[in-house]
């Protein structure tokens, strides 16, 4: 894995140049640094990934990847649509979707809810 010559050079430098023991303080310090740092490195991406993997899911489980809607009034002609967007490669379901907002009381207080429902 190792060349001599790189075990030569990493030895050197790590031992202590006095009988201050077998590695200098300096040294330590300075391989634990740069040991957090690649540890670092290596696991924030890591954990991000993950993070965002998720996000995408949720977000996604809740919301379509397309949302065709009208101006006003519902959509006409439904059936017809879904059997052209069905015709699409990679269209997995077609679904429709219906929204409106409601007042979700608890606990003596009202809040603004947005319903979603599909068919």
């Amino acid at each position: 894995m190792f060349s001599t010559f790189e075990w030569m050079m990493a030895l050197r430098y790590l031992r202590a140049r006095r009988e201050e023991g077998l590695i200098s303080v300096i040294a330590v310090f300075s391989l634990l640094g740069i040991m957090i740092g690649v540890a670092t490195l290596i696991i924030v991406p890591a954990v991000m990934n993950g993070f965002r993997a998720e996000l995408l899911e949720r977000i996604l489980g809740v919301n379509g990847h397309i949302l065709v809607n009208t101006v006003r009034g519902p959509l006409a002609g439904f059936d017809e649509l879904k059997g052209r967007l069905a015709g699409i490669d990679g269209v997995v379901r077609i679904a429709p979707l219906v929204e409106g907002q409601g007042m979700a009381p608890a606990r003596g207080r009202a809040r603004g809810a947005l319903v979603r429902g599909v068919r």
